[in-house]
């Protein structure tokens, strides 16, 4: 299992039309196989940051996630946007469990 968590830092005048090309890109990623969860969130304190958490079932799963036709579209989306800066972390998870 792979989880990736971490943050945009986006300019805040941008953050509600990142958030939008979030929102589309989310709707597709999580109908990709071995896509447990995808998720962009607004910082509710700091107005300059998303986070972005994701959860797949390999590395097999996340290469084609990484090729596809709305990861591009999102990337276009991204080019009109102040992006300052992206932070993101992939873990590879051994077991887990619920708390």
């Amino acid at each position: 299992m792979l989880v990736i968590a971490g943050t945009f830092n986006v300019e805040p005048s941008d953050r509600d039309a990142f958030l939008a090309a979030a929102n589309a890109v989310m709707a597709e990623t999580l109908r990709e196989e071995g896509c447990h969860a995808y998720c962009f969130s607004p910082d509710i304190s700091d107005p300059a940051v998303v986070h972005l958490f994701e959860k797949w079932e390999s590395e097999d799963h996340l290469g084609p996630h990484m090729k596809a036709e709305h990861i591009k579209t999102f990337g276009r989306a991204l080019k009109g946007l102040t992006v300052n800066s992206r932070d993101l972390t992939m873990y590879e998870v051994a077991s887990e469990k619920k708390m």
